[in-house]
């Protein structure tokens, strides 16, 4: 495949022009053609680097270079090439953002999510990026909590991060005040890296249990076990956790 230098400005703008107006199918597909190795170049390095497959992240390549010649202004005076690099630079690390994020514990993904939503609401109240301990007190969260939050997040070996670079302190993530009918995020933290030491039927009877308020015979039924098995699993549910949080130095409180 030939490089992209080989066609000239005016020639990439008629093909774009082309497909907008007419949908010439030949149109979009040499523009893919002269992109392709600009494209291999950005999906090799980022394949190498995250351990996504080659042929996944060409396809999402292949987004990128599409929406840039959707969202390419004629006239404007910049490089088709320039703006389709950032496009598809843009497109597989947004991709692999969403990746990592997947990978993250609920906790994290839902304190993230309320994170992500203050800011933009506070950024359209006061016309500005809010400052941390504006969005730390709209998500009940400690600033230094919210900043190990954003840590966890840009965590996610996508770029070539620095092997010795400082971990994240989940022991910072705490809520600045108690609110009714919730737990504080530190518990909530704690609960859910113990609950992540069971087995699958443990996790399962703990979360009838406890998030379903069923009692053991009706687990029993759901699950076709007799009520004394379930409540033999929630009480060595119970104490695996607890004994998983003892060994961290940690504790809920657990009574088995």
């Amino acid at each position: 495949m030939r490089a992209s230098q080989d066609i000239r400005p005016d020639g990439v703008v008629r093909l774009i022009e082309a497909y907008r107006e007419r949908g010439d199918r030949a149109a979009i597909e040499r523009i893919l053609a002269v992109h392709g190795r600009l494209l291999n170049h950005i999906v090799r390095r980022h394949a190498d680097s995250s351990g996504e497959t080659y042929e996944d992240l060409l396809q999402v390549g292949y987004v990128g270079l599409i929406k840039a010649v959707n969202g390419y202004r004629i006239g404007s005076g910049a490089k088709f090439d320039s703006y389709a690099y950032a496009m598809m630079e843009g497109e597989i690390r947004h991709h692999l953002r969403d990746a990592g994020l997947v990978k993250k514990p609920r906790w994290a993904r839902s304190l993230y999510a309320k994170v992500s939503e203050a800011t933009s609401r506070l950024t359209a109240e006061l016309g500005r990026p809010p400052l941390v301990e504006e969005v730390a007190r709209e998500v009940n969260v400690s600033a230094r909590g919210v900043l190990e939050l954003m840590k966890l997040y840009l965590d996610t070996n996508v770029s070539s991060l620095d092997e010795e670079e400082e971990g994240v302190d989940l022991s910072a993530i705490k809520s600045l005040h108690h609110e009714s009918f919730s737990l504080p995020i530190e518990d909530r933290i704690q609960l859910e890296e113990a609950f992540e030491s069971l087995t699958e039927l443990q996790r399962k009877v703990i979360y009838l249990f406890f998030y379903k308020d069923l009692t053991q015979t009706e687990i029993g039924r759901r699950l076709g076990l007799p009520q004394r098995k379930i409540s033999r699993v929630v009480a060595s549910g119970i104490r695996t956790m607890k004994d998983s949080q003892d060994a961290e130095g940690k504790g809920l409180g657990w009574h088995s």
